[in-house]
């Protein structure tokens, strides 16, 4: 069976914009923008004109299969990262095995881990049913790699990972004062980008 794939990054920063910019340029653009519009739920487009009343909730950065969100927040921090996983009922039954609460919607299914992070779990098979949507184009290419997580006890979070979630290729997991994601790649077939992201997040 695969392993999961990492190809989900959501951020909290108080500076959006220039989070947003950085990621216009390393071909990331913005795909839609969420908030509300008097208390109701909307979406818009980044070439649709927004209403005065719009209250900014968060924005998504697509392309291939690279992912990430934009949220605004007090402090820059990693809010969750998200994986795509063949086991994904599996997956679901070993976390709560754990004592991780399992926490889902119509939408997404969050493992809460012991530590201040969450991770969103989606099923292989959507990974598989969009990239066949993208197989005309070169988008499919675009994938996560090399991300390097830093957490004040790497060895009991790797053990929760490889329990749980099985190896992620994708992920590194190391010790450090606090949990932060130093950086991720953006990898195509001809070329990495790799970003620190401290300064995408202004920290």
């Amino acid at each position: 069976m695969d392993g999961p794939t990492l190809f989900h990054l959501h951020f909290n920063t108080p500076d959006i914009e220039s989070a947003a910019e950085r990621l216009e340029r390393e071909g990331l653009p913005c795909k839609r923008r969420f908030g509300t519009v008097r208390g109701e739920s909307r979406s818009f487009g980044p070439e649709d004109a927004v209403p005065d009343e719009f209250r900014f909730k968060l924005q998504v950065h697509r392309r291939g299969n690279v992912d990430i969100t934009l949220a605004p927040g007090k402090r820059p921090r990693i809010d969750h990262l998200g994986l795509r996983s063949s086991d994904f009922d599996g997956t679901l039954e070993r976390a709560r095995a754990r004592g991780s609460s399992v926490r889902q919607n119509s939408r997404r299914t969050f493992v809460m881990t012991p530590w201040t992070f969450r991770v969103e779990l989606h099923p292989r098979a959507d990974e598989e049913r969009e990239t066949a949507e993208r197989s005309e184009s070169d988008d499919a290419v675009y994938r996560i790699e090399d991300a390097l997580l830093s957490v004040p006890d790497a060895g009991a979070v790797r053990t929760y990972f490889d329990a749980v979630f099985g190896d992620v290729p994708q992920l590194a997991i190391e010790s450090g004062e606090e949990i932060w994601l130093e950086e991720f790649t953006i990898a195509t077939d001809d070329e990495t980008t790799t970003l620190d992201v401290a300064e995408l997040l202004g920290a």
